[in-house]
């Protein structure tokens, strides 16, 4: 955590928001579900609520949590199955914000794969086991009634999208879940989507906001300007006019070598990102049954046991609330 840290160039301003309560947010994802944060960051919404926010990408859910614990972080950007399993370990994690409710992203194979059957006994990359990119892999080889047990599918640990988007290229995997903003790069290249993810019927949570329990509630105030700064950049995203300074953003975080490979991944925050962030309940109980392949004590935690709402409903009785709502309608 500490390497990764020396190579971190926060993404705040200094002066005046030095004096601003900081918190730093953790993010294991490499996509564009991360924008809303690079925006809050980068068009001063989180200091306008009254907080300096540096938002950090910590590749391995153990040293996140392990972050998180020790105080070095405060809040993390991630996937139930990480908050469900230190839970069931003893810690005090909870989700007080969803910001990605719903499923999304591509099941991406070889273009020598042409239907599901085809993938038996081939090679499917993801970039942890119980991580966003596995949970999702998983659910779409569900859908498409597989198992990669029973059908001997090799589950391969090379990296996160780009490494995966990389192996792909190069023949290394044949099939992986990939964001729009990576899978439109291989579908240019004539590889095929088995599953548009989005599109399936699958109860999913993704992407949220956890801290510890204890921190939620010591820190109200915190968290609520936190909830603000975020919704504000959600909103800044999905107004027409505000374009070119999202897909400059999602170019210059994801590394792209273009605007024009940003572009996908920005439309598809017009229908992911809502305003509506309550946590998806139903959507983390489907993780736990999944992740319980690998970890049976989830499932001794109850989903809502994993879950502040407080500050969500202080945030929706608030005339701020009301205003962002407001100008969604224009």
């Amino acid at each position: 955590f500490f390497i990764a840290l020396s190579f971190f160039v926060p993404l705040s301003i200094t002066g005046a928001a030095a004096e601003l309560p900081l918190v730093r947010i953790a993010h294991g994802a490499f996509n564009e579900k991360v924008e809303a944060l690079w925006i809050g960051v980068e068009q001063g919404f989180f200091r306008k609520h009254g907080v300096n926010v540096e938002v950090i990408n910590i590749r391995s859910g153990p040293q996140t949590i392990a972050a998180l614990a020790s105080g070095e972080i405060q809040i993390a950007y991630t996937i139930p199955g990480t908050v469900v399993s230190v839970a069931a370990a003893g810690m005090d994690a909870v989700f007080f914000g969803g910001i990605v409710n719903r499923a999304d992203g591509d099941f991406v194979v070889v273009p020598s794969i042409t239907r599901a059957e085809d993938l038996k006994g081939k090679r499917l990359g993801v970039q942890s086991i119980g991580g966003g990119v596995w949970s999702l892999a998983m659910l779409a080889l569900e859908h498409l009634g597989l198992d990669p047990n029973r059908d001997k599918i090799s589950v391969l640990v090379l990296g996160d999208q780009p490494v995966l988007t990389q192996a792909m290229a190069t023949g290394k995997i044949d099939a992986a879940y990939l964001g729009y903003t990576f899978s439109t790069l291989l579908k240019e290249k004539g590889f095929r989507v088995l599953l548009d993810i989005g599109k399936a019927p699958i109860p999913y949570q993704g992407l949220a906001l956890a801290a510890r329990r204890s921190y939620v509630q010591q820190n109200g105030a915190i968290i609520d300007e936190v909830l603000r700064g975020t919704l504000e950049g959600v909103a800044f995203i999905q107004k027409p006019g505000n374009r070119d300074a999202a897909v400059k953003s999602l170019t210059r975080h994801l590394r792209l070598s273009s605007s024009k490979e940003a572009e996908s991944g920005y439309e598809v925050l017009q229908w992911l990102y809502s305003l509506d962030i309550h946590p998806n309940l139903s959507g983390i109980k489907n993780m736990q049954r999944l992740l319980a392949v690998t970890n049976p004590n989830v499932l001794k935690i109850k989903a809502e046991d994993v879950v502040d709402e407080e500050a969500v409903r202080r945030l929706e009785k608030s005339s701020f609330y009301s205003e962002i709502l407001a100008q969604a309608k224009k």
